[in-house]
């Protein structure tokens, strides 16, 4: 019997795409249950989507890309939709509050998600929220920790440094939050620790002050990032997110990246890393105050046992429940479908799409145009230079 055949594909080749579902399929290729290909979306053609027999969504939610799902959908394709954000509920405060939260994206989103057979997701919160508007039941698979693979684990057991580096890895977006709650207590510790500490924020570049830190642009390349995160060298990673029904949404990321890289995690006492960490046994929950900042990363700085407790632990539990191989037999066991479906024959020329990069880009600009209105031109004005700023930085 002929292996199924799984394409998942993505607007952009993001960290969401590459450790939510690329690596896992990947890896059960590789074991020969299944025979998988990623594209981006645009790669897409109607000899690659006549072959498939399952069609993963990664985060969806284009107009060009809903015509996709529902013509696969006809043809009796099985539809997993992917999503690791609550792209209906994003913040005002969030960059891409302008594109997600126009009623037709929204609209998009759950029409995808009507024509989806699954839900994949990482966490219970998306699932309780999007499990109505899928076909069949929405499904829990945590992400694995990518990084386990990349780090030897000697780097564990090095010998301590007279300066203690504390970092942070994140997108943009936490730049508000990282002034709001660190930027006091990051100078008071500097002031009271001196040249006994250093800070390193990779993709966030907050305003603290007179404080000095080092500055890592952040890396939209997945491997590029992955080599980053493994010549880094944090004693003490933090992990900050506010208290919101949003953040509570999302995964525990950083719990991956600092276990996987030696760093001690300290991280924000809210949901979703309340789901994961066990405090003070392999991370270090704190309140989301100046004070609890504060208190949180001295008690870290002065205590070097519990770093190495916390390192060691966060690393041996990665290792233990969130490798690829077991998160990719996970899946299998609470989506069967991966591996037995199996779509009736479709010849290209059934296929009633037009695809190709051309398309398209015209409708990502007519989605753009149609949801903001006047408002887009400066939207895409503000997009490029985004964009332009990132590659010269």
């Amino acid at each position: 019997m002929r292996l199924t055949n799984v394409v998942a594909f993505c607007l952009g080749d993001i960290p969401s795409a590459k450790v939510g579902i690329v690596e896992i399929m990947n890896y059960l290729q590789h074991e020969q249950f299944i025979n998988f290909q990623f594209y981006l979306t645009a790669q897409l053609t109607k000899e690659i989507l006549a072959e498939a027999d399952i069609i993963i969504s990664i985060r969806s939610a284009d107009s060009y890309e809903l015509d996709i799902i529902k013509e696969c959908k006809r043809l009796g394709k099985l539809v997993i939709y992917y999503l690791d954000d609550d792209l209906l509920n994003i913040p005002l405060d969030a960059t891409s509050k302008d594109y997600f939260n126009t009623e037709m994206v929204r609209k998009n989103i759950i029409t995808i998600i009507n024509n989806s057979d699954f839900l994949l997701t990482n966490n219970i919160h998306i699932k309780r929220k999007y499990e109505s508007f899928v076909n069949k039941r929405a499904v829990i698979i945590d992400a694995p920790a990518l990084l386990i693979k990349e780090v030897a684990i000697e780097k564990h057991s090095e010998n301590e440094r007279e300066c203690i580096k504390i970092g942070f890895s994140g997108g943009i977006d936490h730049k508000t939050n990282i002034e709001k709650f660190l930027k006091r207590p990051l100078n008071d510790l500097k002031a009271k620790y001196k040249d006994g500490i250093s800070f390193e924020f990779m993709g966030a570049e907050p305003d603290l002050g007179a404080l000095n830190y080092k500055f890592i642009p952040y890396k939209t390349n997945y491997e590029e990032y992955i080599q980053e995160m493994k010549n880094i060298h944090w004693d003490i990673g933090i992990a900050i997110l506010p208290a919101s029904d949003f953040h509570a949404s999302k995964y525990f990321n950083k719990y991956l990246e600092y276990g996987a890289i030696g760093a001690a995690g300290i991280y924000s006492d809210v949901e979703p890393y309340r789901f994961v960490v066990k405090n003070e046994i392999n991370g270090l929950l704190v309140e989301n105050t100046e004070d609890g900042w504060f208190h949180g990363l001295s008690y870290l700085i002065d205590n070097t046992v519990l770093r190495r407790t916390i390192a060691i632990n966060s690393r041996l539990h990665l290792e233990e429940k969130f490798s690829v191989s077991k998160i990719a037999s996970d899946c299998i066991g609470e989506l069967n479908d991966l591996v037995t479906f199996r779509a009736q024959h479709c010849n290209p020329n059934e296929i009633k799409l037009n695809l190709g990069s051309n398309k398209l880009l015209f409708s990502k600009v007519f989605n753009i145009f149609k949801s903001m209105g006047y408002k887009a031109p400066v939207y895409i004005i503000k997009k490029i230079i985004e964009k332009m700023w990132k590659n010269n930085k």
